[in-house]
C-alpha cells in the first residue's frame, strides 16, 4: 500500500484486497449493536457510583452521542464505499475535511471490537497466543490503530 497526503485529502493506494476488506468492515466494526460494545462506547460518567446521575447521563447525553457518532460512521462508509479498484490495486481517497470522521471511527471501532473479543493489554502486546475470531480481532485493532495513528499526525482537531 502506497500512502500519499496533501493538503486536501489522503490516498491509498496499491491496496491489497485485505486491507480492502478491512476498510470495508469499519464501519460494521464501529457499530456499538451488542451490549457488551454499547457499555463500552457509552459508559457512563460513575460506572454505576451514582445512579441517578448515570441515568440522567443516558436520557440527557448518550442519544446526542450516538447520533453524533453514527454521522462520523456514515462519512466512513460513504468513503469506503467509494474504493476504486484498477485491476488487482485498490485505491481509496479520503477527503482532509473527513479526518476527524475517520479518526472517531477507527477509535470506535478499535474499542467494540476490543469489547466484543475481551481484548486485555497482554493481548495487544503481544504475551498470549490467540487463534481464530480474537486473532483477526486484534490485527483489526492494530490496523485500525496504525491508520488511527497516521491520520492523528496529520489533522488538526
Amino acid at each position: 500500500m502506497e500512502i500519499r497526503t496533501s493538503e486536501a485529502e489522503w490516498e491509498f493506494a496499491d491496496m491489497d484486497p485485505l486491507i480492502v476488506e478491512l476498510l470495508r468492515g469499519l464501519p460494521a466494526c464501529a457499530d456499538p449493536d451488542d451490549e457488551v460494545s454499547r457499555k463500552r462506547i457509552f459508559s457512563t460518567p460513575t460506572a454505576g457510583g451514582d445512579p441517578q446521575a448515570d441515568s440522567e447521563w443516558r436520557e440527557e447525553v448518550e442519544p446526542e452521542m450516538r447520533e453524533f457518532f453514527q454521522t462520523h460512521v456514515d462519512v466512513v462508509a460513504a468513503d469506503v464505499a467509494a474504493i476504486r479498484q484498477n485491476g488487482e490495486a485498490f485505491t481509496l481517497n479520503i477527503p482532509a475535511a473527513n479526518g476527524r470522521a475517520w479518526i472517531h471511527t477507527l477509535n470506535q471501532a478499535r474499542l467494540a471490537l476490543g469489547a466484543r473479543h475481551g481484548v486485555t493489554d497482554d493481548d495487544t502486546a503481544g504475551r498470549r497466543r490467540h487463534r481464530g475470531p480474537k486473532a483477526f480481532a486484534i490485527m483489526q485493532i492494530d490496523f485500525y490503530g496504525m491508520l488511527l495513528s497516521l491520520l492523528l499526525s496529520r489533522t488538526e482537531l
